[in-house]
């Protein structure tokens, strides 16, 4: 079921979210009358990770998508940054000011990749090879693995950041991405959450994922799908419950797909 609710801001909503969840659940009363979503509307705003710290660009061209010549550009927008300040730096007046004035801030970002022979070209002009899959040993189970130039392997690490690579694959190649297998599970049966994973496919109700809590990821169920007025107009936001008793209402940007389940 798809609720409308209105005078709700994106920038608003991750605020409350990042001061606690508690806060947004008076939010959800305002929501109204249902409507039917055309498939078109569902479609997420895709992205370019650069770390699963940082705020993250919006593309703005994309062509050639599954192709040998998959070009991806992005760049940062206001929104972006006022929702990672409101999420890492709350309470910091001048976050906002600051970071649009950083050179990463003002630049456009580009990823290629030729999705055929298993190659990229990630937003840090290196050129990566696909190398298999992550077992599910730790977090990105299941999400592409990649080889640099040297021929070592990129750790899945947030220092490493080869699951920004793993990200960025999946804007660029989202068919070979959907289509691959996933690892094989653990013997613990621990799934972490793949904190660069694309979000490139809408969530459905019912679907588990995981919500930004804080600066943690923590495993909840989507219960619900609401259209909020957002900066450039009608936007879409998902009601979550979390397995530790919390709900919320969240843009989709704060919510990671759980890689298999």
């Amino acid at each position: 079921m798809v609720e409308v609710v209105t005078m709700i801001t994106e920038s608003h909503c991750i605020a409350r979210f990042a001061s606690g969840w508690r806060a947004l659940t008076g939010l959800l009363a305002a929501a109204t009358t249902a409507f039917a979503l055309p498939a078109a509307a569902a479609a997420q705003e895709e992205w370019l990770s650069l770390g699963s710290k940082h705020w993250s660009p919006t593309v703005f061209s994309k062509t050639g998508a599954g192709t040998e010549n998959a070009v991806a550009e992005a760049r940062v927008t206001r929104a972006a940054i006022e929702g990672w300040c409101a999420n890492w730096t709350p309470g910091d007046r001048d976050c906002v000011r600051s970071q649009l004035s950083t050179p990463e801030a003002k630049k456009t970002w580009r990823a290629t990749a030729n999705c055929i022979k298993g190659r990229i070209t990630a937003v840090d002009g290196n050129t990566y090879t696909l190398a298999g899959r992550w077992d599910n040993a730790d977090i990105g189970g299941g999400r592409t693995r990649w080889r640099d130039a040297s021929g070592q392997i990129v750790g899945r690490d947030n220092a490493s950041g080869g699951l920004g690579i793993s990200q960025q694959w999946e804007v660029l190649c989202p068919a070979t991405a959907a289509s691959a297998r996933p690892a094989a599970p653990s013997s613990s049966g621990v799934q972490r959450p793949a904190q660069s994973a694309a979000t490139t496919a809408g969530f459905t109700v019912g679907e588990t994922v995981y919500a930004r809590y804080g600066a943690a990821w923590v495993r909840g169920k989507v219960t619900r799908i609401s259209r909020v007025s957002g900066a450039k107009g009608p936007e879409l936001a998902y009601n979550v419950t979390l397995e530790n008793g919390e709900r919320g209402l969240l843009p989709a940007h704060m919510m990671r797909k759980t890689q298999g389940r």
